[in-house]
């Protein structure tokens, strides 16, 4: 069994005057080396995980948080695909509508049915000048206001319909990765974004998407040091081979999309249907497990915990459908209970491991939590078995489909439930961050 480690500092007895002026020249050395080295370096934070786990949102966050504001270009852009993503998310409710044999709420032949009939009509009318405008990317907006706002009125005659909505609602019963969460969120602020010289508020601009294609760094400067995010979101092939690059990162922070738990997504190069946390679950266990990252801190953000929330108070789908591990003593719907099996989860891809909680759970009696809390204790089963495994890897039922080498280490994982589109948030998140990574490297440059 292992064992959660707290260090504690008590105040040095006269008796030992002696040795406490060793440990204070001592702590003043690691001081002076660290301000000597943080004026050589930055420090870097690799930003992985699955798709839509919400790592672009949390860069937006970081550059609003520290005071970094957007260019006049890039406001530009973020109007374009702000426009982009209310079209896209319209279009794919309307499928969804159909596909889940949901009537219209206003009956046949209504407001709504025909804004929607206009809709597809202007979708399959401009999908070749829609391509090739995203072709031709930078300086080619994929949008003009003047489109969009012709458009408007059809949008809103579509939301507007309860149908609609429903079909939203229902949208994890369908390939998810097509949907985006703030489809709802900019249809509820039609009145504000479909005005002539729209202006998108940061806000706004925090609830966009586009896909990362690219590896992407955003520098961003707090109490005087340098700290450089590294999102490397587009490069979901050859994960090791690139992995060896990044050999001098400071953290790594893992980002997981907690209400993902019944949603499903398409390998594009299988062709296969596949559980969209149990991915990143494969992902965290092969990535965490990286030689590169065995000296280096792991922050795990458990993301979209408002969403979480949302599904599990809903009460109509259960995690214990898609993970069969979930006890069967606990309450699928006890959002504590889900958040402890989530933790209990990813911690048991990791071996072997401290897992440290940065933030507090409500005290509950789930054997779960009991376990977390006198030491972390292996699940008979955590993650699917695999087929065609070795005996020594069947040994281990928490392995993921891609195992890696494993690191005989002792490691401290830190971990929070975040909402990235919730600034207050992420800024007392990445408060705690701050103290995590400086810790680490204290503890890094004492043994170096």
């Amino acid at each position: 069994m292992l064992r959660i480690c707290i260090s504690c500092c008590t105040s040095p007895s006269n008796t030992n005057d002696s040795s406490a002026k060793v440990g204070f020249k001592k702590r003043e050395n690691v001081l002076k080396k660290n301000r000597k080295h943080s004026k050589k370096s930055t420090q870097k934070i690799l930003l992985l995980g699955t798709g839509e786990s919400g790592k672009s949102t949390f860069l937006k966050q970081m550059r609003i948080i520290t005071g970094k504001t957007f260019t006049e270009s890039e406001i530009d852009q973020f109007k374009s695909v702000i426009y982009d993503n209310i079209y896209k998310g319209v279009l794919y409710l309307l499928q969804a509508r159909t596909t889940l044999g949901i009537p219209w709420a206003g009956g046949s032949g209504c407001s709504a049915e025909q804004a929607a009939e206009r809709l597809e009509e202007h979708f399959r009318e401009t999908r070749a000048e829609r391509r090739q405008r995203a072709f031709l990317g930078n300086g080619v907006p994929l949008w003009r206001e003047e489109e969009f706002l012709a458009l408007a009125p059809l949008f809103q005659a579509v939301w507007a319909d309860s149908g609609i909505r429903l079909a939203f609602e229902q949208r994890n019963r369908l390939i998810t990765e097509v949907f985006s969460e703030n489809t709802r969120y900019y249809l509820n602020r039609m009145q504000e974004i479909a005005i002539p010289n729209y202006r998108p508020t940061e806000e706004d601009i925090v609830w966009s998407r586009r896909p990362t294609d690219s590896i992407i760094e955003e520098e961003i400067f707090v109490h005087g040091t340098s700290i450089t995010f590294i999102d490397v979101g587009g490069q979901t092939r050859e994960r090791r081979k690139w992995c060896q690059t990044f050999t001098d990162m400071t953290s790594v922070l893992f980002l997981v999309g907690s209400s993902h738990y019944d949603e499903l997504y398409l390998d594009r190069v299988t062709g296969e249907y596949r559980n969209k946390l149990r991915e990143a679950m494969t992902v965290f266990e092969c990535l965490i497990n990286f030689d590169s990252f065995r000296r280096v801190s792991i922050i795990l953000f458990f993301n979209k915990s408002d969403l979480l929330k949302e599904k599990v108070e809903a009460r109509v789908s259960g995690i214990r459908a898609h993970f069969y591990e979930f006890p069967q003593d606990a309450d699928e719907f006890n959002l504590v209970a889900v958040q402890n099996f989530l933790v209990e989860a990813f911690a048991s891809l990791v071996d072997p491991i401290v897992f440290c909680p940065a933030d507090e759970l409500t005290p509950t009696s789930s054997p779960l939590f009991q376990n977390r809390l006198s030491g972390f204790q292996r699940k008979s089963a955590i993650s699917q078995p695999a087929v065609g495994r070795s005996a020594s890897m069947n040994a281990n039922p928490h392995r993921g489909s891609n195992p890696c080498d494993r690191i005989p280490r002792k490691r401290t994982i830190y971990r929070h439930f975040t909402t990235a589109v919730d600034r207050k948030n992420i800024k007392t998140v990445f408060n705690a961050m701050q103290d995590t990574i400086l810790q680490n490297n204290l503890r890094r440059l004492m043994l170096s």
